[in-house]
């Protein structure tokens, strides 16, 4: 697996998916480096080594047994929830940011049964504010609740779900990015040391 994370880290950022410079992000915070996984959709084999490292991490740290259905975040987060679901024959779900408003105006999209055990699946979190307002939409049809992110920021959201008592695991953390990005000769020392920093004190 880590020779998967190596390839996937060294692709994303080769393709300007995984960007150092000054950004602003959608929460209003300044960052040192930004993430988008949209681009993956768009390489079938990189995209499928994403969802090899997903089923891992579900095989290995959670079990087939222990979630009835998977419910990704809109949007990005369901071109892999989705893959993810049919690879492990799960059901699959999607929260709506909004509701619609028209037809049957439903925020939930999908069938999910009450007290279903929910596996999250999340592209990329910061905050986790996304993921924490799907989980309040379903609340009252779902119990336990797991979540697995491809990337997290490590600025606040395993915090943030330990709150309302959702467990998170990750495929890759931004350390282990820049870890891997450094060690590949494709970040320098400076933008390693200022990504590190930025973490600490997110």
């Amino acid at each position: 697996m880590n020779e998967l994370k190596n390839e996937l880290v060294t692709f994303l950022f080769d393709n300007r998916a995984m960007r150092i410079g000054n950004y602003i992000l959608s929460s209003g915070r300044s960052s040192h480096f930004y993430i988008d996984l949209r681009i993956l959709q768009s390489y079938p084999v990189y995209f499928r080594k994403t969802i090899t490292l997903l089923k891992s991490i579900v095989l290995s740290r959670i079990g087939l047994d222990e979630f009835d259905c998977i419910c990704s975040i809109p949007t990005s987060g369901t071109i892999f929830g989705s893959s993810l679901a049919y690879e492990l024959f799960k059901p699959h779900i999607y929260v709506r940011k909004d509701a619609k408003d028209y037809g049957t105006q439903k925020k939930i999209e999908g069938e999910i049964k009450p007290g279903s055990r929910v596996l999250f699946i999340e592209d990329v979190v910061t905050s986790g504010n996304s993921l924490l307002s799907a989980l309040k939409t379903i609340s009252e049809q779902s119990s336990t609740n797991r979540a697995i992110v491809i990337i997290d920021r490590q600025q606040g959201a395993a915090e943030n779900f330990k709150k309302h008592n959702l467990q998170i695991d990750s495929v890759i953390s931004v350390v282990n990015a820049v870890e891997i990005l450094k060690n590949n000769n494709r970040i320098s020392n400076n933008d390693y040391d200022s990504i590190r920093e930025e973490i600490l004190h997110y």
